[in-house]
């Protein structure tokens, strides 16, 4: 884990120190993707890395419809990196995808209904391409701990504005008390993404429903939420996705056309899993993600994501 992600985690730990309240209805989120946390330090591509962080807060309920329990509101920052499956490829004909830096802004809704269902629905805003420096910043971090120097980033996707909308639903199919069956369908519009996802979840252990779980990050406005209220559990998500664009992959469709460019493939699986955590003020979910090749020449990716949240 690096001296950034390190510190982040001791802030957030050192916030839940702060004395006990019965309704908290903001929450401090970090999220960090990486292929290093896989453990296998001779890779590092594709989806190279990505760090979120969300200021997250609870809506007035005051004018909320009954079979809505409540609306949380997000304001998040973004950066991500892609990266061909070799960092020290230098030619064009070696590589298997371009290199992209992306850096966005985002606003999103969520809403927690009654009936264990789950609307997301998300706007960003932003920037990709050499303008963000971030072949520059990735070479540096990867001097200063000794890592494979990237040495393909003259070849990255051209700048670029970027506008995508997101949304997710979520229904849960069927439950007892230490297992349940969620249907989670996700789409994305917009120059950079443009695909739909099917998934099939499976939660197994100690966990709450919909609108008041970690998993959604629906724990706001839970009153008295103690011991009784923590949750530990496994999941398991496969699920197809439909790829109809890529920037990442493909260029933008806007500005100058890209010096190195791949074919996207279509047809995309995913194997998400992990396990979610739950305390009073805090929760730490550690994600696992499996994906097939998102081009016609690369390979199949894996990566972890970890994520923090503190409640105030």
């Amino acid at each position: 884990m690096n001296r950034y992600t390190a510190g982040i985690i001791l802030l957030l730990l050192c916030m839940s120190s702060i004395a006990q309240t019965k309704y908290l209805n903001r929450e401090l989120q970090l999220e960090n993707d990486n292929d290093a946390y896989t453990l296998d330090f001779t890779r590092d591509q594709y989806y190279s890395n990505g760090v979120a962080i969300r200021y997250r807060q609870l809506l007035d309920s005051s004018s909320r419809k009954s079979s809505t329990t409540k609306v949380i509101r997000s304001f998040d920052l973004n950066h991500r990196i892609y990266t061909p499956k070799r960092l020290f490829w230098t030619e064009v004909e070696e590589m298997d995808r371009p290199y992209a830096g992306q850096a966005t802004l985002a606003v999103s809704n969520e809403y927690y209904y009654r009936h264990d269902t789950y609307l997301k629905l998300k706007v960003e805003a932003g920037w990709m391409g050499p303008a963000l420096y971030t072949g520059e910043i990735q070479y540096q971090w990867h001097k200063l701990w000794n890592m494979t120097l990237p040495e393909g980033w003259e070849y990255q996707i051209n700048n670029a504005p970027l506008f995508n909308a997101y949304g997710t639903y979520t229904t849960s199919l069927a439950k007892d008390d230490i297992i349940e069956f969620l249907a989670e369908s996700n789409l994305a519009i917009g120059t950079s993404f443009t695909h739909v996802r099917q998934e099939l979840m499976i939660r197994i252990g100690s966990f709450k429903p919909i609108r008041s779980s970690t998993h959604y990050n629906s724990v706001l406005g839970i009153e008295n939420k103690g011991p009784a209220n923590h949750e530990f559990y496994f999941f398991f998500s496969p699920g197809f996705e439909y790829v109809f664009y890529n920037a990442t992959i493909e260029g933008n469709p806007f500005g100058r056309e890209a010096i190195y460019t791949e074919i996207r493939e279509p047809w995309v699986f995913q194997m998400r899993s992990g396990l979610m955590m739950s305390w009073t003020k805090f929760d730490l979910a550690l994600l696992y993600y499996r994906r097939t090749k998102e081009t016609t020449e690369s390979t199949y990716h894996k990566y972890v994501g970890i994520r923090l949240n503190q409640r105030f």
